[in-house]
């Protein structure tokens, strides 16, 4: 398992790959960074078209993201990382 940990220690981004943790590290972390909260983000490869599961956990729980194929461009990704952890209060 592929493991990124950047400059800011509250969060921390592991995945199974290479490729798609080098396309969205920096989206995450721009849509985490700033909240003075730890999360663990974990980004996986699922399903047999492409789809990846990004899961994020923290303090007050956990919240599991499925993005198909077409749903990754690191903008979207961000947005909705963002939005849906306003959102949860997470």
């Amino acid at each position: 398992m592929a493991s990124v940990v950047p400059e800011n220690r509250l969060v921390r981004i592991s995945g199974d790959a290479e490729a798609v943790l080098g396309r969205l590290r920096e989206p995450l972390l721009d849509a985490l960074n700033g909240r003075r909260r730890y999360y663990v983000v974990e980004v996986e490869s699922v399903g047999r078209v492409g789809e990846i599961l990004v899961r994020i956990t923290g303090s007050e729980g956990r919240l599991p993201l499925l993005f198909a194929t077409d749903e990754q461009e690191p903008g979207y990704v961000s947005r909705v990382v963002r939005d849906t952890v306003d959102r949860f209060g997470l």
